[in-house]
């Protein structure tokens, strides 16, 4: 009798073992296969290719998408449609907690620029 019951509580772990298993092979796939076609409807959409990035955590994901400047004031919408984009096509990603930023193409490496040409200034004024 006891082996039977260590036989029913091994098969019944092993299935919540797989079950848990594919359920997160779901959603790292669903991620994946996000962040390949995604940019290619956003062109298609705004004709202009975005700049994405993509991170996942647990139950979180975070997708920052750059446009530039003129698509923003264009578009109001954007933060809509990539929501629509993923609750109809990828619905294992649309469960988990999504985060969107929209922000201008270009941004992050200009204040890089900025501050590296703030440091280089001191120095010229110093050999003058």
């Amino acid at each position: 009798m006891k082996k039977f019951f260590k036989t029913i509580l091994f098969l019944g772990g092993a299935a919540a073992a797989a079950h848990y298993g594919m359920k997160a092979y779901k959603k790292v796939n669903g991620t994946v296969k996000l962040s390949k076609s995604l940019p290619e409807f956003l062109s298609n959409v705004y004709g202009e290719f975005p700049k994405m990035d993509i991170s996942r955590a647990m139950n979180y994901l975070k997708i920052k998408i750059g446009f530039s400047q003129e698509i923003l004031d264009k578009h109001d919408d954007i933060e809509n449609t990539v929501r629509e984009y993923i609750d109809d096509f990828y619905p294992e990603v649309a469960k988990c907690s999504v985060e969107i930023d929209i922000h201008v193409k270009g941004e992050e490496e200009g204040e890089a620029i900025d501050e590296s040409e703030a440091e280089v200034a001191p120095e010229e004024e110093d050999k003058a």
